[in-house]
C-alpha cells in the first residue's frame, strides 16, 4: 500500500500539492484547490481530488474532499499537528536552542561550560539546517 502512495501520490507533483494543500485545509471543493494551487480549471482539480479518493487518502462528501491523513514517501520525514506540516528535526533544534540560552545565562562558571555550549550550537546549527532543507522538500502550495 505505502509503495502504491508514494508512486501514485508521492511521484506526482500536482497531486501531491493537492494532497499538502488538504492536509492544510482538512476539507475543500475542487474550485477551492483550483483557487488556492492557481489551477487553470475544477476539472485539473477534480481529476487530482479523484486521485486522491482512488488511493485511500481523500473521502468525498457532497461536492467537498476531506483529508485522511496519512504519512508515506517524504512526508515521514515530517509530523503533521491539525494544519501544521512540522519536520521532525525541528523539535530538536529548540531543545539545542534552549540548552545554548541556558548556558551562555545559567552557568558560565562551569568547567565544561564551553563545550557544552559549542556541542549545544552544533547541534542548533545541524538541526535547524535540516528543519530547513527538509521545508524545501515540500511543494508550495
Amino acid at each position: 500500500m505505502t509503495e502504491r502512495l508514494e508512486r501514485e501520490v508521492g511521484g506526482e507533483y500536482n497531486t501531491f500539492r493537492v494532497y499538502l494543500y488538504l492536509l492544510k485545509k482538512k476539507r475543500a471543493s475542487a474550485r477551492d484547490v483550483e483557487r488556492g494551487l492557481g489551477f487553470s480549471s475544477p476539472h485539473l482539480a477534480t481529476h487530482h481530488l479523484e486521485k486522491l479518493v482512488k488511493v485511500g487518502l481523500t473521502e468525498k462528501e457532497d461536492s467537498q474532499y476531506r483529508v485522511l491523513p496519512k504519512s508515506f514517501g517524504v512526508l515521514r520525514l515530517f509530523l503533521i499537528l491539525d494544519k501544521w506540516i512540522v519536520p521532525k528535526t525541528f523539535f530538536p533544534a529548540v531543545i539545542f536552542l534552549t540548552m545554548a540560552i541556558g548556558f551562555l545565562f545559567l552557568l558560565p562558571q562551569h568547567p565544561y561550560f564551553l563545550i557544552a555550549l559549542l556541542l549545544s550550537i552544533i547541534g542548533l546549527i545541524i538541526s535547524g539546517y535540516l528543519t530547513l532543507q527538509f521545508y524545501r522538500l515540500l511543494p508550495r502550495t
